[in-house]
């Protein structure tokens, strides 16, 4: 009976100590400007890095890490940021999770908005950023202008409000 005890109390013990040293391994007192990364490790893996593309029609846009296009959503706020694209809307135009494994965009433009869903949002210039699922392949541009309210951005974070392409 005394050996299951110490068996049981070591284990405990190993647990409380594990859980110690998470807890003291993150950073919890200092705060960013930079969106931390998504916590699930689905939504890790959708957010990959986000960087700039020359693009022969809008200039210089940001891109995921496939060269898709990322959009911005003129009936979104930035003043707070928050997004307003759910359900039917979300479908086609899917939120790019926050993200810190961004190039070639100033790092004082990023941020994140907490989506309704408590996932976070990767924005640039206070815009929520997006896919669209219409663009299949890197270099697509087909979300520009669409019904005249997604445009794709400049690494300044300003939208490119040049017609459809």
């Amino acid at each position: 009976m005394k050996i299951h005890t110490r068996v049981a109390s070591a284990a405990a013990t190993m647990l409380a100590v594990a859980a110690l040293a998470t807890a003291c391994s993150s950073d919890g007192g200092s705060t960013t400007t930079a969106p931390s990364a998504p916590a699930s490790s689905d939504a890790a893996a959708a957010a990959g890095a986000v960087s700039t593309s020359s693009s022969p029609t809008l200039g210089t846009i940001i891109v995921n890490e496939a060269g898709r296009t990322l959009y911005a959503f003129d009936k979104d706020t930035t003043s707070p940021p928050m997004s307003n694209c759910y359900a039917d809307c979300a479908a086609k135009w899917p939120a790019v999770p926050a993200t810190t494994d961004v190039k070639g965009i100033d790092p004082s433009l990023l941020g994140s908005v907490t989506r309704k869903d408590g996932t976070k949002q990767l924005t640039i210039k206070n815009h929520p950023v997006y896919l669209f699922a219409g663009d299949q392949a890197a270099g697509d541009i087909k979300g520009q202008a669409v019904k005249g309210v997604w445009h794709a951005l400049t690494p300044q974070g300003t939208e490119i409000k040049t017609p459809k392409v």
